[in-house]
């Protein structure tokens, strides 16, 4: 078939079908997704980068939520879906699409999207992190991390320690995203009523996580 002749929409239309069809672990035909995928990418058309983004989201998301990694980050499957989907497009759009002959090539590297995006983001969180659990006393200083060690790690443990959803939470907006007890009862009025009150709370959270033996022996204090 010529593809050429096809349409963004008939492309998309065919596209839904066949990806149904491989969930289903049935015959499909792949190249008119793969068509759809170089318009998007390599001609860099809108419309067909938008049907690309629709068919291929909740698949993107299933990856996120298999990712070993996904429960620490405290985001949701769609905070990770759209950011690899978006790292997907500027990695791969004109000239560069033409390394790929093969759809089976390009959703492997959309999927490694996945999991560089959840990387990134828990490489980024470390380093905040690091810092505002040193400012609070909780471990000493970044100089005496072992650099080859994953913050991530921390994280976890910390989450391990704080039983009760609303404090690991808390300890995540504390923590990661540095909001002030007052912002955070802006945004989140449904579990803190006033600033003594997150600021109450937030002072039992660190006396739990001063006592962890495991995290002092992440530093040397």
């Amino acid at each position: 078939m010529n593809l050429s002749i096809l349409t963004v929409d008939d492309l998309a239309y065919h596209c839904t079908g066949d990806t149904q069809k491989f969930y289903r672990q049935q015959s499909y035909d792949p190249q008119f997704c793969f068509e759809l995928l170089r318009r998007a990418l390599a001609e860099e058309q809108t419309e067909a980068f938008s049907r690309v983004y629709q068919i291929y989201h909740s698949q993107v998301q299933n990856w996120v939520y298999h990712h070993p990694r996904f429960i620490q980050t405290g985001e949701s499957a769609d905070y990770f879906a759209s950011f690899a989907l978006t790292n997907f497009y500027f990695a791969l759009r004109g000239t560069k699409f033409a390394q790929f002959a093969a759809l089976s090539q390009v959703m492997a590297y959309l999927k490694l999207c996945v999991h560089t995006s959840i990387a990134q983001y828990l490489r980024t969180q470390s380093a905040a992190l690091l810092a505002d659990l040193e400012e609070a006393h909780l471990i000493g200083s970044n100089d005496h991390i072992d650099s080859d060690m994953n913050t991530a790690d921390i994280w976890f443990r910390i989450c391990e320690l704080l039983t009760d959803a609303k404090d690991r939470l808390l300890a995540h907006i504390v923590f990661v995203q540095d909001l002030k007890p007052a912002e955070i009862v802006d945004r989140y009025p449904q579990h803190w009523r006033t600033p003594r009150e997150v600021s109450v709370a937030l002072q039992r959270i660190r006396r739990t996580l001063r006592s962890d033996v495991e995290l002092q022996q992440w530093a040397k204090v």
